[in-house]
């Protein structure tokens, strides 16, 4: 579709609406990936679990983009560009996360993983010179400091703070290299090409990375039983290919400062399906915390208002 039938389509279609509900779809699946990974680290070496799970989600999301007839075959300095985000935001950031998890409980996790708002801020000022506005400044920092609540009543569970030590540190890792995966990916040449086909290169040069460090730390690969692979299942079929998916769109559309707004509320509501399905006990900082992250969005949100139908008109994932 070129520039003049994107602007000659009718504005009733191109709403906020079209941002907000796959938005909305990221958190909902993410926040419930805590619980299934934690789960997952019982039964297989983590760095293989995660080589499952992106191998399968690139091939999957190559038969999308052959379906929709993309063409898969990309140049030397694109392919280089897919190796690269690909250990960035698969074998890094997975292989660091899932080894957070198995030092620190998943809610904390959860929570440093939503601070990766301040880096993405900052990388799109640095790299793309996207400013920000003193409405999402205001928004993050109050954001900000209801995750400090939130970490602060997740630090209850943690008696050992060498284990406390190990397990931020690997999350923070994690953070810093997703953040720039995610700049990668909002920078002109992660837009030259339909993002499916970068994610699904991506996906299976990440898998190679992350399998060839689990193949060296693990030994021989190993498989799971039946509840195992359905947990491997959801993570490859939902949060791998659908939720990259959505995200990226929304990315794409609003840029990378905005979108980190998916993994500030994931812990949210990762707190929210805890307590449904673990007995999780919310304290008065958790509470206090949890409405302060909401309240930074909604600031945060009212920066964007304006521009969203505008670049909505301008902006697609072919």
């Amino acid at each position: 579709m070129n520039e003049a039938e994107r602007e000659s389509q009718p504005e009733s279609k191109l709403t906020p609406p079209k941002v907000f509900l796959p938005f909305l779809l990221v958190i909902l699946i993410w926040s419930t990936t805590w619980i299934v990974i934690r789960d997952q680290l019982h039964s297989v070496p983590a760095n293989w679990s995660i080589c499952y799970r992106f191998f399968v989600a690139g091939l999957l999301m190559m038969l999308f983009c052959r379906i929709k007839g993309y063409k898969l075959a990309l140049d030397r300095g694109n392919q280089f560009f897919c190796i690269t985000v690909g250990l960035l935001l698969i074998s890094v950031d997975y292989g660091f996360l899932y080894a957070a998890e198995k030092h620190i409980t998943s809610g904390l996790v959860a929570v440093v993983f939503a601070l990766i708002i301040i880096p993405n801020s900052f990388f799109a000022r640095v790299f793309l010179g996207k400013k920000s506005s003193p409405y999402f400044i205001l928004g993050a920092v109050l954001a900000g400091i209801g995750l400090g609540l939130l970490f602060r009543s997740q630090l209850a569970y943690l008696p050992d703070r060498t284990e406390m030590k190990l397990g931020l540190g690997m999350s923070l890792l994690a953070v810093l290299a997703t953040s720039l995966g995610e700049i990668l990916l909002s920078t002109p040449r992660g837009k030259s090409q339909p993002m499916p086909v970068f994610l699904a290169w991506s996906m299976l040069w990440g898998s190679l990375g992350i399998g060839s460090a689990a193949f060296f730390l693990d030994g021989a690969p190993v498989i799971g039983g039946i509840a195992y692979l359905g947990g491997l299942l959801y993570l490859t079929l939902f949060a791998s290919v659908l939720a990259f998916v959505l995200y990226f769109y929304v990315l794409h559309i609003i840029g990378p400062d905005m979108a980190a707004y998916a993994h500030v509320l994931s812990p949210v509501l990762a707190m929210v399906i805890s307590t449904l399905y673990e007995n999780y006990i919310w304290s008065s900082s958790a509470i206090a915390g949890s409405i302060m992250v909401l309240a930074g969005l909604l600031l945060a949100m009212k920066s964007q208002k304006k521009s969203i139908r505008s670049v909505m008109v301008k902006a697609r994932i072919d």
